[in-house]
């Protein structure tokens, strides 16, 4: 294969006034060919998208030298052929949109090719019904959920036809379904002989990919295959990194099924386990959750219905007929697909929008045009799905003590609480407290956002995709936070299209389907019925899944298993193994 990408020693470094450079890259060598498949990893600030940005001019090296297609990154004239022919979906994709309809949106780029208005259509048509976004081509962007602009961005791309694409953690924010659309797309590129390059924290992703480019602080410590990677406990841990979720669970398994050998998906994991001659039974499943709550609604939401743009040509229903419930003292979950609705109703929460129709009580506010916002939203902390939405001063420390200075907190009693939020999101006080915002790395933003939430104190917590983009260490830090401020008598509702996390947190679960509530059931219930999970484009986490597969094959393990250790749990029931 022809070379594409050639980095050579490539240094970078973020300005910061009044002080030293941060230095994002160090010395950085590989290449890549063309029609390769490579995933980059790496903890939050490693330098991933730093580095993705250097793929296509965006940013030039300080030192080194970066070649695409031949062409040297440096020289200010080669730009517009690499751009045209490196195409990259940011981790932001708002960032990326600039028309007011999704149609125009994707025809930007190939009208500016000068391209005939046959073969831009037949661009547009084609790249959005990749994405599955042509039938909403009239929409505009400025009203998608963060997953549908992903997608919106990506048909933008695919319609340019580029040598390379960048995935700069594009399935961050997409439902199961979406991220396996997304990953179909990936090999449907690759096998027209497209080098697909993607940054992602799912280590399931990225053990797809032909090979692994792994940085650590800015250098690289890893190019190689998937299996050399994640079979190497120690430098996956050094690089604050996560085996893939089959494997581990895999691995727990193996002194029970020893046919099991290192599988890194579930399509291998169930090549591996032979068909029992009898099934094997198991004992009960104990619960897993570490609270219950049998306390009063805190939320009560009847008949809730809301519309975009209402009595306008591009009105589109959000909510239709929302009625549920939270319990005060729960951790409550938000599922549903892209644009199902469920952004929209924990804005309700906070009188960010306020219901056409029907009645919203939030403990002790009517939600409505009367509502005294200030006291609800001083009541309720809400996280947003884009960081960037809520990050508007120049460093961390200012930004997450905003709040507090609004509320006339000063002096020690601010740096305190400031300190504290910050530690317990994982971020170093000294360290960050006067970075700035902006060249923070998308996972690091998400920190302080949390932070900037957490330092006030609210009563209900609302978490819109709170691990998304996360590397796995930061993953566990803010679960372990958000099970921390349950545990001080908070209630949270948290919306996520990752279900390996609501396994975990929560003890019952909203499922929406294009505005409506199509089921409210427990947790282990709803995430364990792969059936009606699938019909409203959602998939069971991989524990659920590996169970399936041991169903299948005559293990048969107890039903509503949800998370890995639940699975391990039931073998350990056995027994000591006959080995």
């Amino acid at each position: 294969m022809a070379l594409l990408i050639e980095v050579n020693q490539v240094s970078y470094s973020y300005p910061v006034p009044g002080g030293p450079p941060h230095p994002a890259l160090r010395e950085i060598s590989f290449q890549i060919s063309e029609g390769e498949h490579i995933a980059i990893v790496g903890a939050n600030g490693s330098g991933k998208t730093t580095l993705a940005r250097h793929l296509n001019a965006l940013f030039v090296p300080d030192s080194g030298t970066i070649r695409i297609m031949g062409l040297d990154t440096k020289e200010r004239a080669n730009h517009m052929k690499i751009h045209q022919r490196v195409g990259m979906v940011f981790q932001s994709p708002q960032e990326q949109m600039i028309a007011t309809s999704i149609e125009e949106d994707v025809a930007f780029g190939p009208e500016n090719l000068g391209l005939s208005t046959q073969e831009i259509q037949q661009r547009v048509r084609h790249s959005l019904e990749q994405v599955g976004m042509w039938d909403q081509r009239t929409r505009s962007p400025s009203h998608l959920s963060a997953g549908q602009m992903q997608r919106v961005a990506l048909a933008g791309i695919l319609a340019m036809q580029p040598a390379c694409v960048i995935f700069d953690e594009s399935t961050a924010m997409l439902d199961p379904f979406g991220r396996e659309d997304v990953l179909r797309n990936i090999e449907t590129l690759k096998q027209s002989g497209i080098t697909v390059i993607m940054i992602t924290h799912f280590m399931e992703e990225a053990s797809l990919a032909d090979r692994i480019i792994g940085l650590h602080q800015g250098r690289l410590r890893f190019d190689g295959f998937p299996e050399d990677l994640f079979t190497d406990d120690k430098l996956v841990k050094s690089m604050n990194l996560d085996k893939p979720r089959v494997l581990w669970f895999a691995q727990q398994l193996t002194p029970w099924i020893p046919t099991i050998t290192s599988p890194l998906t579930v399509d291998q994991f169930k090549k591996q386990i032979e068909p029992r001659p009898a099934p094997q039974l198991f004992a009960p499943l104990e619960d897993h959750h570490f609270f219950r709550n049998t306390q009063e609604n805190l939320v009560i939401g009847n008949h809730i219905s809301f519309t975009y743009l209402q009595n306008t040509p591009l009105a589109y229903q959000a909510l239709e007929d929302i009625s549920f419930s939270v319990r005060e003292g729960s951790v409550h979950g938000l599922i549903g697909a892209t644009g199902s609705g469920k952004s929209t109703l924990l804005q309700h929460l906070n009188g960010l929008y306020i219901p056409q129709t029907g009645e919203l009580k939030v403990g002790p506010f009517e939600v409505n045009h009367e509502t005294d916002l200030l006291q609800l939203r001083r009541y309720t902390g809400m996280v947003f799905q884009n960081p960037n939405y809520q990050l508007f001063e120049q460093y961390v420390g200012d930004e997450i003590a905003y709040g507090l200075k609004v509320l006339g907190i000063t002096g020690s009693e601010l740096r305190e609480r400031v300190k504290l939020a910050m530690s317990q999101v994982g971020l170093d006080f000294e360290e960050f407290k006067d970075r700035m915002t902006f060249a923070l790395s998308g996972g690091e933003k998400r920190k302080v956002a949390l932070a900037s939430t957490l330092v006030l104190d609210p009563s209900l917590m609302l978490l819109d995709e709170p691990t998304a983009g996360l590397d796995p260490i930061a993953r566990r830090e803010i679960l372990g936070q958000m099970v921390r401020v349950h545990n001080e008598g908070k209630t949270l509702v948290v919306s996520s299209h990752q279900l390996e996390d609501l396994a975990l947190l929560t003890d019952h679960v909203t499922l929406l389907s294009k505005g409506k509530v199509v089921s409210n059931q427990d947790t282990d219930k709803l995430l364990s019925d792969h059936t009606q999970l699938n019909q409203y484009q959602m998939i069971a986490p991989i524990a659920a899944q590996m169970a399936s597969v041991l169903h299948e094959k005559g293990w048969m393990v107890p039903e509503n298993i949800i998370i890995g250790q639940q699975l391990v749990a039931a073998f350990q029931t056995l027994g000591e193994p006959n080995v």
